[in-house]
Protein backbone atom coordinates (compact mmCIF):
# COMPACT_ATOMS: atom_id res chain seq x y z
CA UNK A 1 0.00 0.00 0.00
CA UNK A 2 1.64 3.29 -1.12
CA UNK A 3 1.44 6.47 0.91
CA UNK A 4 0.47 9.66 -0.88
CA UNK A 5 2.41 12.85 -0.10
CA UNK A 6 1.09 16.32 -0.70
CA UNK A 7 2.94 18.38 -3.29
CA UNK A 8 3.51 21.30 -0.92
CA UNK A 9 4.59 19.21 2.08
CA UNK A 10 8.30 19.29 3.03
CA UNK A 11 10.45 16.28 2.15
CA UNK A 12 11.61 14.29 5.17
CA UNK A 13 13.95 11.40 5.86
CA UNK A 14 12.56 8.19 7.41
CA UNK A 15 13.71 9.42 10.84
CA UNK A 16 11.71 12.62 10.45
CA UNK A 17 14.70 14.91 9.74
CA UNK A 18 14.30 17.44 6.88
CA UNK A 19 15.72 16.35 3.55
CA UNK A 20 18.47 18.43 1.87
CA UNK A 21 20.59 18.12 -1.23
CA UNK A 22 23.94 16.39 -0.91
CA UNK A 23 26.97 18.69 -0.93
CA UNK A 24 29.25 18.60 -3.92
CA UNK A 25 28.13 20.13 -7.16
CA UNK A 26 24.99 21.40 -5.37
CA UNK A 27 26.98 23.12 -2.62
CA UNK A 28 26.54 26.91 -2.53
CA UNK A 29 29.36 28.74 -4.28
CA UNK A 30 30.34 32.34 -4.52
CA UNK A 31 29.74 33.90 -7.92
CA UNK A 32 32.83 34.17 -10.13
CA UNK A 33 33.58 37.57 -11.58
CA UNK A 34 34.35 37.33 -15.28
CA UNK A 35 35.53 40.95 -15.49
CA UNK A 36 37.23 43.21 -13.01
CA UNK A 37 35.37 46.22 -11.79
CA UNK A 38 36.61 49.76 -12.19
CA UNK A 39 37.41 50.09 -8.49
CA UNK A 40 39.94 47.25 -8.82
CA UNK A 41 42.17 49.35 -11.10
CA UNK A 42 45.49 50.64 -9.78
CA UNK A 43 44.69 54.11 -11.16
CA UNK A 44 41.24 55.47 -11.97
CA UNK A 45 41.80 57.16 -15.32
CA UNK A 46 38.21 58.42 -15.55
CA UNK A 47 39.08 61.17 -13.07
CA UNK A 48 41.90 62.36 -15.40
CA UNK A 49 44.74 62.31 -12.79
CA UNK A 50 48.04 64.03 -13.62
CA UNK A 51 50.56 62.01 -15.64
CA UNK A 52 53.31 62.01 -12.94
CA UNK A 53 50.85 60.50 -10.46
CA UNK A 54 49.89 57.77 -12.96
CA UNK A 55 53.54 56.88 -13.60
CA UNK A 56 54.26 56.82 -9.85
CA UNK A 57 51.35 54.46 -9.12
CA UNK A 58 52.21 52.12 -11.99
CA UNK A 59 55.89 51.93 -10.99
CA UNK A 60 54.90 51.25 -7.38
CA UNK A 61 52.68 48.38 -8.56
CA UNK A 62 55.60 46.89 -10.51
CA UNK A 63 57.85 47.04 -7.48
CA UNK A 64 55.43 45.44 -5.04
CA UNK A 65 54.91 42.64 -7.58
CA UNK A 66 58.72 42.10 -7.64
CA UNK A 67 59.31 42.89 -11.27
CA UNK A 68 62.97 43.03 -12.26
CA UNK A 69 64.75 46.36 -11.85
CA UNK A 70 65.56 46.54 -15.55
CA UNK A 71 61.92 45.76 -16.44
CA UNK A 72 60.70 48.57 -14.18
CA UNK A 73 63.11 50.98 -15.85
CA UNK A 74 62.13 49.98 -19.40
CA UNK A 75 58.38 50.03 -18.69
CA UNK A 76 58.59 53.44 -17.02
CA UNK A 77 60.41 54.88 -20.03
CA UNK A 78 57.77 53.44 -22.39
CA UNK A 79 54.91 54.88 -20.31
CA UNK A 80 56.48 58.36 -20.15
CA UNK A 81 56.97 58.46 -23.92
CA UNK A 82 53.44 57.27 -24.65
CA UNK A 83 51.75 59.78 -22.35
CA UNK A 84 53.83 62.59 -23.87
CA UNK A 85 52.44 61.63 -27.28
CA UNK A 86 48.80 60.97 -26.31
CA UNK A 87 46.65 64.09 -25.85
CA UNK A 88 43.12 62.70 -25.54
CA UNK A 89 41.09 61.59 -22.51
CA UNK A 90 43.00 58.92 -20.63
CA UNK A 91 40.01 56.64 -20.06
CA UNK A 92 39.22 56.58 -23.82
CA UNK A 93 42.48 55.05 -25.08
CA UNK A 94 41.60 52.34 -27.59
CA UNK A 95 43.32 49.93 -29.97
CA UNK A 96 43.58 52.50 -32.76
CA UNK A 97 45.57 54.84 -30.52
CA UNK A 98 48.00 52.05 -29.64
CA UNK A 99 48.36 51.02 -33.30
CA UNK A 100 49.01 54.60 -34.35
CA UNK A 101 51.68 55.03 -31.68
CA UNK A 102 53.41 51.75 -32.61
CA UNK A 103 53.38 52.78 -36.27
CA UNK A 104 55.03 56.06 -35.26
CA UNK A 105 57.82 54.09 -33.55
CA UNK A 106 58.32 51.85 -36.59
CA UNK A 107 58.49 54.85 -38.94
CA UNK A 108 61.03 56.42 -36.61
CA UNK A 109 63.38 53.44 -37.01
CA UNK A 110 62.60 51.49 -33.83
CA UNK A 111 63.61 47.84 -33.84
CA UNK A 112 61.27 44.90 -33.33
CA UNK A 113 62.57 44.46 -29.78
CA UNK A 114 61.84 48.09 -28.89
CA UNK A 115 58.30 47.83 -30.29
CA UNK A 116 57.75 44.55 -28.43
CA UNK A 117 58.90 46.04 -25.11
CA UNK A 118 56.67 49.09 -25.66
CA UNK A 119 53.64 46.92 -26.39
CA UNK A 120 54.33 44.79 -23.29
CA UNK A 121 54.61 47.94 -21.16
CA UNK A 122 51.33 49.36 -22.47
CA UNK A 123 49.58 46.01 -22.07
CA UNK A 124 50.76 45.72 -18.47
CA UNK A 125 50.11 49.33 -17.47
CA UNK A 126 46.86 50.08 -19.31
CA UNK A 127 45.17 46.68 -19.54
CA UNK A 128 46.46 44.79 -16.52
CA UNK A 129 46.70 47.66 -14.05
CA UNK A 130 44.15 50.22 -15.35
CA UNK A 131 41.67 47.67 -16.88
CA UNK A 132 41.19 49.55 -20.18
CA UNK A 133 41.39 46.51 -22.54
CA UNK A 134 42.98 48.66 -25.24
CA UNK A 135 45.68 46.19 -26.35
CA UNK A 136 43.47 43.11 -26.69
CA UNK A 137 44.11 41.56 -30.10
CA UNK A 138 47.49 43.23 -30.64
CA UNK A 139 50.31 40.75 -31.23
CA UNK A 140 54.00 41.25 -30.49
CA UNK A 141 56.03 41.87 -33.67
CA UNK A 142 58.10 39.17 -35.29
CA UNK A 143 61.78 39.46 -34.50
CA UNK A 144 64.57 38.76 -36.94
CA UNK A 145 66.49 35.58 -36.16
CA UNK A 146 70.19 36.42 -36.17
CA UNK A 147 73.01 34.00 -35.47
CA UNK A 148 75.10 34.77 -32.37
CA UNK A 149 78.68 36.03 -32.49
CA UNK A 150 80.96 33.12 -31.57
CA UNK A 151 84.65 33.52 -30.79
CA UNK A 152 87.14 30.81 -31.63
CA UNK A 153 89.30 29.27 -28.94
CA UNK A 154 92.36 31.13 -30.22
CA UNK A 155 90.51 34.45 -30.12
CA UNK A 156 89.39 33.84 -26.54
CA UNK A 157 92.95 32.97 -25.56
CA UNK A 158 94.22 36.17 -27.21
CA UNK A 159 91.66 38.26 -25.31
CA UNK A 160 92.65 36.67 -22.00
CA UNK A 161 96.31 37.41 -22.71
CA UNK A 162 95.43 40.99 -23.66
CA UNK A 163 93.65 41.65 -20.34
CA UNK A 164 95.54 44.42 -18.57
CA UNK A 165 94.74 43.49 -14.96
CA UNK A 166 94.33 40.33 -12.95
CA UNK A 167 90.69 41.20 -12.33
CA UNK A 168 89.95 41.57 -16.06
CA UNK A 169 91.67 38.28 -16.83
CA UNK A 170 89.60 36.51 -14.17
CA UNK A 171 86.47 38.21 -15.53
CA UNK A 172 87.03 36.84 -19.04
CA UNK A 173 87.92 33.42 -17.65
CA UNK A 174 84.75 33.19 -15.56
CA UNK A 175 82.57 34.33 -18.48
CA UNK A 176 83.97 31.64 -20.75
CA UNK A 177 84.34 28.84 -18.18
CA UNK A 178 80.79 29.06 -16.79
CA UNK A 179 78.64 30.51 -19.59
CA UNK A 180 76.97 32.90 -17.14
CA UNK A 181 75.23 36.11 -18.09
CA UNK A 182 77.02 39.37 -17.35
CA UNK A 183 74.68 40.31 -14.47
CA UNK A 184 75.10 36.85 -12.92
CA UNK A 185 78.91 37.17 -13.03
CA UNK A 186 78.77 40.62 -11.43
CA UNK A 187 76.77 39.28 -8.44
CA UNK A 188 79.03 36.28 -7.73
CA UNK A 189 80.23 36.06 -4.11
CA UNK A 190 83.02 34.03 -2.57
CA UNK A 191 80.44 32.08 -0.58
CA UNK A 192 78.89 30.83 -3.85
CA UNK A 193 81.99 28.72 -4.67
CA UNK A 194 82.00 25.10 -3.54
CA UNK A 195 85.62 24.06 -4.08
CA UNK A 196 85.11 20.53 -2.78
CA UNK A 197 82.37 19.69 -5.31
CA UNK A 198 83.79 22.09 -7.94
CA UNK A 199 80.49 23.92 -8.37
CA UNK A 200 79.36 27.53 -8.43
CA UNK A 201 75.95 28.47 -7.10
CA UNK A 202 74.18 31.14 -9.14
CA UNK A 203 71.71 32.91 -6.88
CA UNK A 204 68.55 34.39 -8.37
CA UNK A 205 69.58 34.25 -12.01
CA UNK A 206 67.25 34.98 -14.88
CA UNK A 207 63.70 34.18 -13.80
CA UNK A 208 64.73 34.58 -10.11
CA UNK A 209 65.89 30.96 -9.92
CA UNK A 210 68.99 29.37 -8.38
CA UNK A 211 71.16 26.88 -10.25
CA UNK A 212 74.63 25.32 -10.20
CA UNK A 213 77.36 25.51 -12.85
CA UNK A 214 80.70 23.78 -13.02
CA UNK A 215 83.91 25.28 -11.61
CA UNK A 216 86.88 24.89 -13.96
CA UNK A 217 90.25 23.84 -12.54
CA UNK A 218 92.09 26.58 -14.45
CA UNK A 219 90.19 29.24 -12.49
CA UNK A 220 91.73 28.19 -9.17
CA UNK A 221 95.22 29.78 -9.65
CA UNK A 222 93.66 33.13 -10.61
CA UNK A 223 91.26 32.99 -7.68
CA UNK A 224 94.12 32.28 -5.26
CA UNK A 225 95.88 35.46 -6.45
CA UNK A 226 92.70 37.49 -6.04
CA UNK A 227 92.14 35.96 -2.61
CA UNK A 228 95.15 37.87 -1.29
CA UNK A 229 93.39 41.19 -1.92
CA UNK A 230 89.79 40.36 -0.90
CA UNK A 231 90.49 37.65 1.75
CA UNK A 232 87.52 35.66 0.42
CA UNK A 233 84.88 38.05 1.81
CA UNK A 234 82.05 39.71 -0.09
CA UNK A 235 81.71 39.84 -3.84
CA UNK A 236 84.18 38.17 -6.19
CA UNK A 237 84.32 41.41 -8.19
CA UNK A 238 83.68 44.29 -5.74
CA UNK A 239 82.90 47.83 -6.84
CA UNK A 240 85.77 49.98 -8.11
CA UNK A 241 84.95 52.87 -5.77
CA UNK A 242 85.55 50.66 -2.73
CA UNK A 243 82.03 50.92 -1.31
CA UNK A 244 81.18 48.02 0.98
CA UNK A 245 78.42 45.67 -0.17
CA UNK A 246 78.50 46.82 -3.82
CA UNK A 247 79.54 44.65 -6.76
CA UNK A 248 81.00 45.58 -10.11
CA UNK A 249 78.44 47.00 -12.52
CA UNK A 250 77.64 45.09 -15.75
CA UNK A 251 78.63 48.21 -17.71
CA UNK A 252 82.16 48.04 -16.25
CA UNK A 253 82.41 44.39 -17.33
CA UNK A 254 81.34 45.37 -20.85
CA UNK A 255 84.06 48.02 -20.98
CA UNK A 256 86.67 45.50 -19.81
CA UNK A 257 85.66 43.05 -22.57
CA UNK A 258 85.73 45.79 -25.20
CA UNK A 259 89.18 46.92 -24.11
CA UNK A 260 90.55 43.35 -24.25
CA UNK A 261 89.01 42.85 -27.70
CA UNK A 262 90.64 46.01 -29.06
CA UNK A 263 94.05 45.15 -27.57
CA UNK A 264 93.80 41.60 -29.01
CA UNK A 265 93.08 42.98 -32.49
CA UNK A 266 89.76 41.15 -32.93
CA UNK A 267 87.32 42.73 -35.39
CA UNK A 268 84.25 40.77 -34.28
CA UNK A 269 81.63 42.65 -32.28
CA UNK A 270 82.29 40.61 -29.16
CA UNK A 271 80.41 41.38 -25.94
CA UNK A 272 80.26 39.56 -22.58
CA UNK A 273 77.32 37.55 -23.96
CA UNK A 274 79.56 36.35 -26.80
CA UNK A 275 81.49 34.31 -24.22
CA UNK A 276 78.22 32.58 -23.30
CA UNK A 277 77.58 31.80 -26.98
CA UNK A 278 81.16 30.52 -27.37
CA UNK A 279 80.83 28.39 -24.23
CA UNK A 280 77.76 26.57 -25.59
CA UNK A 281 79.09 26.26 -29.15
CA UNK A 282 82.43 24.80 -28.09
CA UNK A 283 80.68 22.26 -25.84
CA UNK A 284 78.55 21.11 -28.78
CA UNK A 285 81.62 20.83 -31.00
CA UNK A 286 83.31 18.66 -28.37
CA UNK A 287 80.35 16.24 -28.37
CA UNK A 288 78.62 17.26 -25.11
CA UNK A 289 74.98 16.23 -24.77
CA UNK A 290 72.75 19.14 -25.78
CA UNK A 291 70.41 18.57 -22.84
CA UNK A 292 73.32 18.91 -20.41
CA UNK A 293 74.18 22.23 -22.10
CA UNK A 294 70.52 23.23 -21.73
CA UNK A 295 70.81 22.60 -17.99
CA UNK A 296 74.01 24.63 -17.70
CA UNK A 297 72.58 27.59 -19.62
CA UNK A 298 69.23 27.28 -17.79
CA UNK A 299 67.15 27.33 -20.97
CA UNK A 300 63.49 26.42 -20.49
CA UNK A 301 63.04 25.31 -24.10
CA UNK A 302 65.47 23.02 -25.91
CA UNK A 303 64.93 24.99 -29.14
CA UNK A 304 66.81 27.90 -27.58
CA UNK A 305 69.84 25.69 -27.00
CA UNK A 306 69.60 24.10 -30.46
CA UNK A 307 70.43 27.51 -31.95
CA UNK A 308 74.11 26.81 -31.27
CA UNK A 309 74.02 23.71 -33.48
CA UNK A 310 73.65 26.09 -36.45
CA UNK A 311 76.95 27.86 -35.74
CA UNK A 312 78.95 24.86 -34.49
CA UNK A 313 81.60 23.59 -36.88
CA UNK A 314 81.01 20.02 -38.01
CA UNK A 315 83.97 17.68 -37.81
CA UNK A 316 85.55 16.52 -41.04
CA UNK A 317 84.80 12.90 -40.17
CA UNK A 318 81.10 13.60 -39.64
CA UNK A 319 80.33 15.23 -43.00
CA UNK A 320 81.92 14.20 -46.30
CA UNK A 321 82.13 16.31 -49.44
CA UNK A 322 79.93 15.15 -52.38
CA UNK A 323 83.12 14.92 -54.48
CA UNK A 324 84.57 12.34 -52.09
CA UNK A 325 81.37 10.30 -52.29
CA UNK A 326 81.57 9.87 -56.07
CA UNK A 327 84.23 7.20 -55.68
CA UNK A 328 81.86 5.10 -53.56
CA UNK A 329 79.15 4.94 -56.23
CA UNK A 330 78.77 1.52 -57.93
CA UNK A 331 80.34 1.43 -61.39
CA UNK A 332 82.55 4.41 -60.81
CA UNK A 333 86.13 4.31 -62.10
CA UNK A 334 87.55 6.16 -59.14
CA UNK A 335 89.76 4.56 -56.58
CA UNK A 336 88.53 3.53 -53.16
CA UNK A 337 88.67 6.26 -50.52
CA UNK A 338 91.79 6.55 -48.46
CA UNK A 339 90.04 6.45 -45.11
CA UNK A 340 87.03 4.46 -43.99
CA UNK A 341 84.04 6.33 -42.64
CA UNK A 342 81.74 4.80 -40.11
CA UNK A 343 78.00 5.45 -40.28
CA UNK A 344 76.03 6.81 -37.39
CA UNK A 345 74.87 4.18 -34.89
CA UNK A 346 71.22 3.18 -35.16
CA UNK A 347 68.66 3.97 -32.48
CA UNK A 348 67.03 0.58 -32.93
CA UNK A 349 63.35 -0.26 -32.91
CA UNK A 350 61.28 2.46 -31.26
CA UNK A 351 57.65 3.31 -30.59
CA UNK A 352 56.24 6.82 -30.95
CA UNK A 353 52.66 7.80 -30.04
CA UNK A 354 51.00 11.22 -29.92
CA UNK A 355 47.86 11.69 -27.83
CA UNK A 356 45.23 13.04 -30.25
CA UNK A 357 43.43 14.89 -27.44
CA UNK A 358 45.24 18.05 -26.25
CA UNK A 359 45.28 18.99 -22.59
CA UNK A 360 43.84 22.13 -21.03
CA UNK A 361 46.91 24.16 -22.09
CA UNK A 362 46.67 23.01 -25.72
CA UNK A 363 49.64 20.62 -25.49
CA UNK A 364 49.92 17.06 -26.79
CA UNK A 365 51.45 14.26 -24.72
CA UNK A 366 54.14 12.37 -26.66
CA UNK A 367 54.93 8.79 -25.62
CA UNK A 368 58.30 7.51 -26.79
CA UNK A 369 59.88 4.16 -26.07
CA UNK A 370 62.77 2.00 -27.28
CA UNK A 371 62.73 -1.80 -27.51
CA UNK A 372 65.43 -3.75 -25.69
CA UNK A 373 65.24 -7.57 -25.59
CA UNK A 374 61.48 -7.65 -26.31
CA UNK A 375 60.89 -5.07 -23.59
CA UNK A 376 59.69 -1.54 -24.25
CA UNK A 377 61.71 0.95 -22.19
CA UNK A 378 59.88 4.30 -21.86
CA UNK A 379 61.40 7.73 -22.45
CA UNK A 380 58.80 9.87 -20.63
CA UNK A 381 58.27 13.59 -20.22
CA UNK A 382 58.00 14.71 -23.85
CA UNK A 383 55.31 17.23 -24.77
CA UNK A 384 54.44 19.06 -27.98
CA UNK A 385 52.68 22.39 -28.41
CA UNK A 386 51.53 24.47 -31.37
CA UNK A 387 52.32 28.12 -30.47
CA UNK A 388 51.16 29.29 -33.88
CA UNK A 389 49.64 27.84 -36.99
CA UNK A 390 51.67 25.15 -38.79
CA UNK A 391 54.44 25.35 -36.18
CA UNK A 392 54.99 22.54 -33.68
CA UNK A 393 57.36 22.95 -30.74
CA UNK A 394 58.71 19.84 -29.00
CA UNK A 395 59.62 20.08 -25.32
CA UNK A 396 62.13 17.44 -24.18
CA UNK A 397 62.84 16.83 -20.46
CA UNK A 398 66.23 17.02 -18.84
CA UNK A 399 68.58 14.06 -19.08
CA UNK A 400 67.95 13.06 -15.43
CA UNK A 401 64.44 11.80 -16.32
CA UNK A 402 65.74 9.54 -19.11
CA UNK A 403 68.80 8.34 -17.18
CA UNK A 404 67.22 5.08 -15.83
CA UNK A 405 66.36 4.00 -19.39
CA UNK A 406 69.64 5.17 -20.92
CA UNK A 407 71.65 3.11 -18.43
CA UNK A 408 70.03 -0.06 -19.80
CA UNK A 409 71.13 0.63 -23.40
CA UNK A 410 74.44 -0.01 -25.15
CA UNK A 411 76.88 2.87 -25.53
CA UNK A 412 76.33 3.24 -29.29
CA UNK A 413 72.55 3.33 -28.95
CA UNK A 414 72.75 5.79 -26.07
CA UNK A 415 75.04 8.05 -28.07
CA UNK A 416 72.51 8.17 -30.88
CA UNK A 417 69.64 8.97 -28.48
CA UNK A 418 71.61 11.92 -27.08
CA UNK A 419 72.54 13.41 -30.47
CA UNK A 420 70.88 16.61 -31.79
CA UNK A 421 70.06 14.82 -35.08
CA UNK A 422 67.83 12.36 -33.23
CA UNK A 423 65.86 15.17 -31.55
CA UNK A 424 65.38 16.88 -34.90
CA UNK A 425 64.09 13.65 -36.45
CA UNK A 426 61.63 13.08 -33.58
CA UNK A 427 60.41 16.67 -33.84
CA UNK A 428 59.72 16.30 -37.57
CA UNK A 429 57.76 13.09 -37.02
CA UNK A 430 55.75 14.54 -34.13
CA UNK A 431 54.98 17.65 -36.20
CA UNK A 432 53.65 15.50 -39.05
CA UNK A 433 51.34 13.56 -36.73
CA UNK A 434 49.98 16.63 -34.95
CA UNK A 435 49.29 18.38 -38.25
CA UNK A 436 47.44 15.27 -39.45
CA UNK A 437 45.39 15.27 -36.23
CA UNK A 438 44.53 18.94 -36.70
CA UNK A 439 43.57 18.44 -40.37
CA UNK A 440 41.37 15.47 -39.45
CA UNK A 441 39.58 17.50 -36.78
CA UNK A 442 39.10 20.35 -39.26
CA UNK A 443 37.61 18.09 -41.91
CA UNK A 444 35.32 16.47 -39.30
CA UNK A 445 34.11 19.94 -38.27
CA UNK A 446 33.27 20.80 -41.89
CA UNK A 447 31.27 17.57 -42.34
CA UNK A 448 29.20 18.20 -39.23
Amino acid sequence: MSRSVAADSPRLYSNGQPWRNARGRNAPRQAVETEFKAEHAVVDLSSQPPIPLIIKCLVRELRIRFYAVKTVKNYRTAWVRFFRWYRGPLDQIDQEDIREYLELLVNGGASASEVSVTLSALRTGLDKFCLLRCTVGLVSPRKSKRLPVVLSKKEIQRMMEAARTLRDKLLLSVLYATGLRVAEVARLQWSDFDFDRQQIRVQLGKGRKDRYVMLADDLLPLMRQLWRHTKGVGYLFPSEDGRVGRHLSPRTIQRAVKQARILAGIDKHATPHSFRHSFATHLIESGTDIRFIQKLLWHTNLETTSLYTKVAQMKATAVASPLDQLANEPGSSGESPVRQRTSRPSVGRMRLEVDPHPDSNGGYAVRLGVWRDDQLLPLPGMRATMPRRDWVSLQIPLQDIWEPTLRCLPAAQRERLESPEFFSQVQREVAKRILRIRDAEHSQTIKT
